[in-house]
């Protein structure tokens, strides 16, 4: 049976859907007696999730809504949750905004994502909107956004546990950059600072975590 993906003409309906800038899943029910989901319902469920976020992160771009502050300035924290749009600073004095994506990646501002529906060779307004959004800046000022997106995703992956301190801080593009970075979304690297409820320090261009007691 083929699936066709419809076009991506119902932004703001979708959008009102999701409100609050919050992300559900679709459920994978299994039916009575099945051992297994069947393989071809779970590959429709998540190109239909996989759909559904990338709306929803785009509607939030093209629409100029407003970003959620990443750093909470009150406990020098970071939280960070895919679906949820967030500022990451400035790049030539221009706001960075964007979305983690559950599917991986990012979706920002400088360099909208563009859905391309399958087996349509027709280009929608949508997707001129992104092209034109992303020719509005500048290579150098991509290159920079792009800069500073990999910083906040390896900092991701990082609160899952997915990439360790030791690779951080051998990683050059993640040391030369971060502290520019941080500075940009306010968090203060002089003081103890925690993402995701895992605490860090950075000293002597040094990432370090902190154990937390049992």
């Amino acid at each position: 049976m083929a699936v066709i993906v419809n076009s991506i003409g119902n932004l703001g309906w979708v959008a009102n859907f999701q409100t609050n800038q919050s992300f559900h899943p679709f459920k994978i029910e299994e039916g009575e007696g099945e051992g297994e989901i069947d393989s071809k319902k779970a590959e429709i469920e998540t190109s239909r999730k996989e759909y559904a976020e990338f709306i929803q992160s785009s509607n939030s771009i093209y629409q100029g809504a407003t970003p959620t502050q990443l750093v909470n300035k009150q406990t020098n924290s970071i939280n960070i949750v895919a679906g949820i749009y967030y500022n990451l600073g400035t790049v030539n004095g221009k706001p960075l905004n964007g979305t983690p994506l559950a599917s991986g990646g990012f979706n920002s501002n400088f360099s909208p994502k563009i859905w391309k529906v399958p087996g349509s060779s027709i280009v929608t307004p949508e997707q001129e909107t992104a092209l034109k959004m992303r020719q509005s800046y500048s290579l150098p000022e991509r290159q920079e956004a792009n800069e500073l997106v990999a910083v906040f995703m390896s900092l991701s992956r990082l609160a899952e546990g997915k990439k360790s301190v030791d690779s951080m801080n051998d990683d050059a593009m993640f040391m030369q950059h971060f502290p520019k970075f941080a500075k940009g979304i306010g968090l203060d690297l002089s003081q103890p600072f925690t993402i995701n409820g895992k605490s860090f320090t950075y000293s002597q261009e040094t990432l370090q975590m902190i154990a937390t007691e049992d």
